[in-house]
């Protein structure tokens, strides 16, 4: 696959940010999180109705615009514990690649999964200034890549989809807008986050920013110096042959495994999340021949009291973390997967409101960097972070939907994010990364293969 780059630039907010709102002060959750990238790559096919030159210049527009709301993002970090909402801009590339868009769904490599996203983010620190970068990738057959990455320092998973569907709707009513057409008009002033198709020129930042929030509830304590805390959140740097593996749970599929847990005397109304990480975790378990500790990031808008909207931008989650033999059954797995995010609850989040707010959440990382760091021969650390709910696939800039997306951090050995399906209504994928030998072993799992649908797409180099 050939790519070329076909032009870059910074793509700065619409309006300029106020002055009262150039020093953005985040929460204390996001002082302890590196600057590293949060990547999402977004498919889509070919669009009969509007050109690719056209699109490019929507997405332009509309991510200026949104860059308004959005304003940290055009900024810069300032300090462990500020953004200057300078307004430079955001990142914004667009490149054409010398393949179909099937392609590389259906066998995609990891030289070119790279070379479709702004930056390689395989787990280390960041280098790149910018907080937001774009790559619009331009394939033979009319199909596009958007890849969309923030730094994970002013923002989790949760913010990047938020930012995403305000930029698509917005984009979105961009497009119907100027179309002409009264009935589409009407779609865009309802789709659109805008209060009209006017305000695409002259709205200004708003003072109730989704930005506001979290630092306001918990703000930053300077108490890091402007070196980045690599211990709280260890990163880790891959050297051997990964691979990776989509693993598709389709609904009927979890409903049986459901109906195995029961069998087995299981009697808790467990997740689909929950039923599937557990299965995974026995095959990574004994893919690797050792014992294991399964991290996973737990979102907390919704489980603190009140609950935080969930449109707040910012760091606002907790890890949770357990542990077990080789020698459990996948089904025994699924009560210690329950029972670990369950702990992550109303009265265990409200400790971050406490006097101890910020030692308890650099108490709760800290766990983390200490498996990571004393992991050996004897257990190995599974990383599991589940996307599912979050609205990826609604994101429609103008000219259809997503048809499949990526969480592009596929340099990041023993890891696994979920996904809900696109193909299949109800279901989940999983895409899995372990080193190359390993994959082997894992995928000959005989329930694995009994529940899922495995779809090698090609080793990491």
């Amino acid at each position: 696959m050939k790519i070329t780059k076909i032009c870059e630039e910074l793509i700065k907010p619409s309006s300029p940010t106020p002055i009262e709102l150039r020093d953005h002060k985040i929460s204390f959750i996001d002082e302890l999180i590196p600057h590293s990238s949060i990547p999402l790559i977004l498919f889509f096919k070919k669009s009969e109705n509007i050109t690719r030159s056209q699109i490019c210049n929507h997405l332009k527009s509309s991510l200026s615009q949104t860059l308004t709301q959005f304003y940290p993002l055009a900024g810069r970090i300032k300090s462990q514990y500020s953004i200057d909402c300078n307004d430079e801009g955001a990142y914004y590339q667009e490149s054409q690649v010398d393949v179909s868009l099937l392609d590389i769904i259906k066998n995609p490599k990891s030289n070119e999964l790279v070379q479709l996203t702004p930056y390689n983010s395989n787990g280390t620190l960041s280098n790149f200034q910018e907080l937001l970068a774009i790559q619009v990738n331009l394939f033979t057959c009319g199909g596009i890549a958007i890849s969309i990455s923030i730094s994970h320092k002013i923002g989790d998973a949760s913010s990047l989809c938020n930012f995403i569907k305000y930029w698509s709707n917005a984009c979105e009513g961009l497009i119907r807008s100027r179309t002409r057409s009264p009935e589409m008009l009407l779609h865009s002033r309802q789709s659109t986050f805008l209060k009209n198709p006017s305000d695409i020129e002259n709205d200004k930042v708003r003072k109730d920013s989704v930005f506001i929030s979290l630092p306001s509830i918990f703000p930053s304590r300077g108490t890091i110096d402007n070196t980045l805390n690599v211990n709280s959140m260890p990163l880790r740097i891959v050297p051997e042959k990964l691979a990776v593996k989509r693993i598709i749970f389709t609904s009927s599929n979890i409903v049986k495994m459901k109906a195995k847990l029961v069998n087995w005397g299981y009697n808790e109304n467990a997740t689909r999340v929950e039923v599937i990480i557990g299965l995974l975790w026995k095959c990574f378990m004994v893919a690797k021949g050792c014992n294991s500790v399964a991290i996973i990031p737990v979102n907390i808008r919704q489980r603190i009291v009140p609950p935080f909207d969930e449109n707040s931008f910012g760091n606002f989650f907790l890890v949770t973390s357990c542990m077990a033999s080789v020698e459990n059954e996948w089904c025994s797995l699924v009560g210690k997967i329950k029972s670990a995010i369950g702990s992550i609850d109303g009265n265990y989040v409200e400790k971050i409101r406490g006097d101890d707010g910020f030692e308890f959440v650099d108490s709760n990382f800290r766990q983390v960097g200490k498996l990571m760091r004393s992991q050996g021969d004897d257990f190995r650390v599974l990383t599991i972070s589940s996307w599912c709910k979050f609205p990826i696939y609604e994101a429609n800039f103008g000219w259809g939907e997503s048809i499949l997306t990526i969480v592009a951090t596929l340099g990041v050995k023993n890891n696994i994010a979920l996904l809900d399906s696109k193909e299949f209504p109800g279901g989940i994928e999983a895409w899995v990364v372990m080193a190359d030998q390993e994959m082997t072993l894992f995928e000959q799992d005989k329930e694995l293969q009994h529940f899922t649908s495995l779809d090698a797409i090609g080793d990491l180099n």
